[in-house]
């Protein structure tokens, strides 16, 4: 599916890893700052993706603990550079302090909680918040599926209110701009395709529809409520009924809350072998890659891989 100038979105993390190959030979690779990086999983999918040419790491934390981890990892990290923080907090607070001084591109979360690098991104007097709020983007692969799906929001924002939800799609559709989409289709996915005001995430779906044609949620189509399965099947969209511009269509799907979108993303990444997933921290100054601590060297990989080509674009 291509948008009105002809120009067909990324269908597959190889594209994604092209599109930063690309950016990298024009404008030199992007610094990669990962905060507390004494995570030998982390280290073994910052390797990959330096061997790539894709990133120059920055590694931020205690030496010592991230020289042991290289050697778990296999990681030749000699002509890496190693900035000194004590601790997981200490360390996510200095890669927040090198993005404000220009040194690093985009951050990644090493052996540190989510909450830690939420802290010390949000800091009123040091941190790097860009606008109202700050989101997660999980970007999914299936062999059947067979093109690129992004959600939202799956690990950050926990029960979100009408007027978050329409950041959340703004978050992403800026995002997902920046990775090669035009005009994203959004569906606001709950358990029925109908409003049902016993279910207020039906009633939200509706009104951001109405928020996207009166022009406050721009750069996107945006429709729903929708099941999830009749926002991606055409062939589901068929059977129920179920008629939209963006009917079994859908490049980016809204959950209502963070339960849903993070057991489903989890879902995606452990109970299958074939799917390829990705994740990153938006609405902030710089993307965070912000794999879960329990996620493998691929999906790490493809988090780098998505954060690279979301920097580029925004310092180009």
């Amino acid at each position: 599916m291509t948008g009105s100038s002809g120009v067909r979105p990324p269908i597959s993390f190889d594209e994604l890893k092209e599109k930063a190959l690309e950016y990298g030979r024009e404008h030199g690779r992007a610094r990669l700052g990962v905060a507390a990086a004494w995570d030998p999983v982390a280290l073994e999918a910052v390797h990959d993706a330096w061997k790539l040419e894709l990133i120059e790491p920055v590694l931020i934390g205690d030496r010592e603990l991230i020289v042991a981890a290289a050697g778990e990892a296999g990681a030749d990290i000699s002509r890496w550079a190693v900035v000194e923080a004590e601790g997981d907090v200490a360390s996510a607070r200095k890669a927040v302090e090198l993005v404000r001084a220009g040194e690093v591109d985009f951050l990644m979360k090493g052996k540190v909680n989510t909450a830690a690098i939420m802290r010390a991104a949000l800091d009123k007097e040091t941190g790097i918040r860009a606008g109202k709020l700050m989101s997660h983007i999980a970007v999914m692969w299936t062999p059947t599926f067979g093109r690129l799906l992004c959600m939202s929001d799956g690990g950050i924002v926990p029960a979100p209110t009408l007027e978050q939800k329409a950041d959340i799609i703004r978050n992403a559709v800026d995002a997902m701009h920046k990775l090669g989409w035009e005009n994203p289709k959004v569906a606001v996915v709950g358990a029925l395709e109908k409003v049902n005001p016993a279910l207020p995430h039906t009633v939200d779906a509706a009104e951001l529809a109405k928020m996207n044609q009166r022009g406050e949620i721009t750069g996107c189509i945006v429709d729903g409520p929708f099941g999830f399965d009749n926002a991606i099947s055409e062939v589901a969209a068929a059977r129920k009924g179920v008629t939209s511009p963006i009917a079994g269509k859908a490049d980016l799907v809204i959950f209502g809350d963070i339960d849903v979108g993070n057991v489903f993303f989890k879902a995606m990444s452990f109970m299958t072998d074939v799917a390829k997933t990705a994740g990153v921290l938006i609405g902030s100054a710089v993307p965070i890659v912000m794999p879960s601590r329990a996620d493998g060297p691929e999906t790490k990989r493809n988090s780098i891989i998505v954060g690279t080509v979301i920097a580029h674009s925004q310092r180009s």
